[in-house]
């Protein structure tokens, strides 16, 4: 029971969605760690807000919003959008925080726990993302939570948007949704290297594998990327172990034909259809292009290499022009995050940037490359893997420091690491 509250809380947090009157979800989930501290007399919720780690990242996300105003004002615009998302993540970071006496319980064991409960959260997701892809009224019902900007956008066929990608509860359905579904798949790999983990093996393990594949499915192909990389953390540390990743590949084939089978079973035609020809085709675009053309591709990627890279004179390069590509500054529309970022504030905003991101990963990796063992190598080799995934990610759009799901997700994941590192290290039972 308490680890099902934990991934409601950490959903509430993380995805963000529109509440009636309250208006953010995370807001709910200050208020039920309130009520939760009162009733049981817990320590202090404000216990970690004094901690290294968080208080850097909170210091810098705030110095992030003052910077931005600033460029702004040199350029003489206002770009109220660029500020917005720094100020919406740091509440958001802010509500993780005042949560994290809830979600840490046993400091021992944290970095695990922390895992189990971001897959299961995404896990969830992915379940409700289903159901409503499937469940005509349940999809409807969720299309109806996002913004009236959202919808707007669901009915212009000029943008030629899948309906299905609104059937998820989150704030930010489109490239954040699969990005940060990345980097739970990341995390769920480094999970399955732990020896002697309970959280995430056998049967349970495989079900939230799908859900998490299926929630990459229905939200976009992004998410694919941290999938990759998951399991390249998984065989670079596995790779000599021949028989134990071939018994995991013929009992996943073997739980896929199972459930090939209930699904094909107990789907109606129309659920079968749909599933077919409009899922598929979406979350297998290039292997329906590779069967087509011989040559693995998205339109999606093909228009973002071929449309939203372009020249830059050089005193854009160098000092932005204080908006992205749809303030009216002169140029294009480009998705591309490079572009939009060196738009705005040139190319030390870019590395402003960077270092940002950095800050979520400088203590954790120091820590794990200090432990000389296969699981600190492992660790800093998994930390490594989510810092690079950003970089990769801000070549299709913003996601440097800027990505609100993934960055509470890698400042959970970050302080947890530490904090049972600590403990670890002062003989703390777990």
């Amino acid at each position: 029971m308490k680890y099902l509250l934990k991934v409601i809380i950490l959903f509430l947090i993380v995805f963000n969605f529109h509440v009636p009157a309250i208006h953010y979800s995370c807001t709910v989930a200050v208020i039920f760690c309130v009520l939760y501290g009162v009733m049981f007399k817990r320590a202090s919720l404000f216990t970690y807000f004094a901690y290294r780690h968080c208080f850097t990242i909170l210091f810098w996300t705030f110095l992030m919003v003052v910077i931005n105003v600033v460029i702004s004002a040199l350029h003489e615009r206002f770009s109220i959008d660029v500020i917005k998302r720094f100020v919406v993540q740091g509440y958001m970071l802010c509500c993780l925080v005042f949560a994290l006496p809830f979600l840490i319980d046993k400091k021992a064991a944290a970095f695990k726990d922390a895992i189990a409960v971001i897959c299961g959260a995404f896990a969830l997701q992915g379940l409700i993302h289903l159901l409503g892809f499937f469940i005509s009224p349940m999809g409807e019902f969720l299309f109806s939570l996002h913004s009236k900007a959202l919808q707007d956008a669901a009915f212009d066929t000029t943008r030629n948007i899948d309906r299905f990608r609104f059937y998820s509860l989150t704030g930010s359905p489109f490239f954040e949704l699969p990005a940060a579904y990345g980097v739970a798949c990341i995390l769920f790999f480094r999970m399955q290297l732990m020896p002697g983990q309970k959280h995430l093996k056998g049967a349970t393990a495989f079900l939230v594998m799908v859900l998490l594949i299926l929630g990459i499915a229905l939200s976009g192909r992004t998410g694919f990327i941290g999938l990759g990389l998951g399991v390249l953390l998984y065989v670079v540390f596995n790779w000599r172990n021949f028989s134990l990743m071939g018994r995991h590949i013929v009992r996943i084939s073997g739980g896929l034909a199972l459930l090939t089978v209930i699904f094909y079973t107990t789907l109606t035609p129309q659920q079968k259809d749909d599933f077919t020809n409009q899922l598929l085709p979406f979350a297998l675009e290039a292997y329906y292009e590779w069967e087509i053309t011989g040559e693995l591709a998205t339109a999606s990627t093909d228009d973002l290499i071929k449309e939203h890279y372009y020249p830059l004179d050089t005193e854009t390069i160098l000092w932005g022009r204080g908006g992205n590509s749809d303030s009216g500054i002169g140029f294009r529309h480009t998705d591309a995050g490079y572009m939009n970022s060196v738009m705005f504030g040139g190319v030390f905003y870019v590395l402003l940037l960077a270092f940002y991101q950095y800050l979520y990963f400088r203590q954790p990796m120091r820590l794990s490359r200090r432990l000389q063992s296969r699981e600190g190598k492992i660790n800093f080799f998994c930390f490594f893997i989510l810092f690079a995934h950003m970089f990769i990610l801000e070549y299709k759009g913003n996601a440097l420091g800027t990505q609100h799901i993934t960055e509470v997700l890698l400042l959970y994941i970050g302080f947890s690491f530490l904090i049972e590192q600590y403990a670890l290290e002062d003989g703390e039972e777990e």
